[in-house]
């Protein structure tokens, strides 16, 4: 099974920490592979700020939103299977409580 993070959700007010506690998480107990889904032409720029802060140990592929890939969903969005605008320690253990 993939989960796929919406990209904006690795960038502030996100805590890159917390981000990347989420994809360690997911990539060493339940998902096979990580996304993160990106906006047409910003692949490369996320890949940079991931890697700038060693945020992108746990992520497999960056795919653009048009893409049409099936998994569980990480997103800003109300339609997403977790919904949330932030990743920070304040929402950490319910994102990691709804990855089990």
């Amino acid at each position: 099974m993939k989960l796929i993070i919406e990209s904006c959700l690795s960038e502030p007010p996100s805590e890159i920490s917390c981000f990347r506690d989420v994809t360690l998480y997911a990539r060493t107990y339940k998902f096979e592979d990580v996304l993160l889904e990106c906006p047409p032409g910003t692949r490369s720029m996320y890949w940079s700020w991931l890697k700038g802060f060693g945020a992108h140990d746990f992520i497999s592929y960056l795919i653009i939103d048009t893409e049409r890939e099936s998994g569980f969903t990480l997103k800003t969005d109300k339609r997403a299977d977790i919904s949330v605008d932030k990743i920070t320690c304040d929402n950490l253990n319910y994102i990691i409580s709804k990855l089990k």
